[in-house]
């Protein structure tokens, strides 16, 4: 079908805004909220492995293959991603979550007898393979339900769900370790918090089925790779897909190596750098996520690219806990603001058709951010390299963001 040809309301999602009773679709339906419960309860299953790196160490493994194995999860993602994007649509997005949701759980019942490389290799690209198939359902519901005049907002509250997690998990695994046999066991525990999204999936099914059914045509023909590439080189996408890619980057340094350096510094509970973090992100997108609709948000995103980029490097000079966690505060406040408005973006910028399958390689680009930090990251340091060197080397990254989304600015203004 030609969709240039198409009505005036098949960009948008279900009948130009509109749920299949007549009503305007606003952002807390109930697709919505059973989305955010889902995510909440998944992340709670990545969330943990922040301590990754030194359960490596404390398996003895080889510092050369730490960081692989740390990055492997996210390089599964990576590759599988790009082609899973193709297959997703609205009617058929729910069951692969339910899928990636069984893997995902199997491998973290897995990870507390897996403690040779090769067997932590093939947890770890199982564990990869459930997590982006179940996430990349997620995303293919979520492109279709959020209505686009607020899709900053729908964003920024839909990652608050996303970063509730990484508030409570760490600090409550830094609890309960010294009562576990290993940090392995910890992961085990994220297993029996899958149950519940399980069972949100279900209603979910049943209301994305009929949303479906009320979707333009146009909507449910899966584009084709000549019309990928074309929407690579559109306006803006692939200088916001890189933005986000060095972004992730960037964070997740912080992510895998800030435990050991707060350890360094003698925090009695290094997970508390993430909730304080993550509480400022939370407290800025809920407090104000209404308003990242209506700024700048090619400006916006100019200023926080360039304070997280001076950041960065000062946690590595932190003198002591307290000034840390103050920081950690500011740092939660830049990613409140860039995550979102990153996201939002890129739906301005796509064409209605590639919405959906550009959500995900932004992703992909999450997928290799999060595989291009530790990797590096984990051979850095095993070369010799300080924390603080690492701090420094993620505020480059974090910089050359910025400069990738600068020219994106005025196109983000419509």
């Amino acid at each position: 079908m030609n969709h240039d040809n198409a009505p005036a309301d098949a960009p948008d999602s279900p009948s130009a805004g509109r749920h299949p009773n007549g009503n305007e679709r606003g952002i807390w339906s109930f697709e919505f909220l059973s989305l955010c419960g889902i995510s909440v309860l998944a992340f709670c299953n990545i969330a943990i492995f922040y301590s990754f790196y030194a359960y490596l160490t404390e398996l003895g493994i080889d510092p050369a293959w730490r960081g692989p194995l740390l990055s492997l999860e996210p390089l599964t993602a990576l590759l599988v991603r790009p082609f899973l994007g193709r297959f997703l649509t609205l009617g058929n997005s729910v069951r692969f979550m339910r899928a990636g949701l069984c893997l995902a759980v199997l491998a973290l019942v897995c990870y507390p007898f897996t403690t040779a490389i090769p067997a932590l290799a093939v947890v770890r690209v199982m564990h990869g393979l459930g997590f982006v198939t179940l996430v990349g359902g997620v995303m293919g519901v979520l492109t279709n339900v959020l209505p686009r005049e607020k899709s900053a907002q729908g964003f920024g509250l839909f990652s608050v769900s996303v970063l509730i997690p990484y508030a409570i998990m760490p600090p409550f695994v830094e609890m309960v370790l010294p009562h576990l046999p290993g940090h392995g066991y910890a992961y085990a525990l994220a297993a029996p918090l899958m149950l519940p999204a399980f069972l949100l999936m279900r209603p979910l099914s049943r209301r994305t089925s009929a949303l479906a059914k009320n979707l333009h045509p146009a909507h449910l023909i899966k584009p084709t790779w000549a019309e990928v590439h074309a929407g690579l080189r559109h306006p803006g996408v692939l200088r916001l897909l890189l933005g986000n890619l060095f972004l992730v980057a960037a964070h997740s340094i912080v992510f895998f190596f800030m435990r050991d350096f707060a350890v360094i510094l003698g925090a009695g509970n290094p997970g508390m750098f993430f909730t304080c973090a993550n509480a400022a992100t939370i407290t800025v997108r809920v407090a104000g996520g209404h308003l990242l609709d209506k700024i700048d948000k090619g400006r916006m995103l100019t200023y926080a690219f360039a304070g997280l980029a001076i950041l960065l490097p000062l946690f590595g000079h932190a003198p002591n806990v307290a000034l840390l966690l103050s920081m950690a505060a500011l740092y939660g406040t830049g990613m409140a603001l860039t995550m979102p408005l990153l996201n939002a973006g890129m739906l301005i910028v796509s064409p209605p058709k590639l919405r959906a399958f550009n959500a995900n390689l932004m992703m992909v680009a999450v997928d290799a951010g999060f595989f291009a930090g530790p990797f590096l990251g984990g051979a850095l340091l095993a070369a010799g390299w300080t924390h603080p060197a690492l701090f420094t080397l993620g505020g480059g990254v974090m910089l050359l963001a910025g400069l990738c989304v600068l020219p994106v600015g005025k196109l983000l203004r419509r």
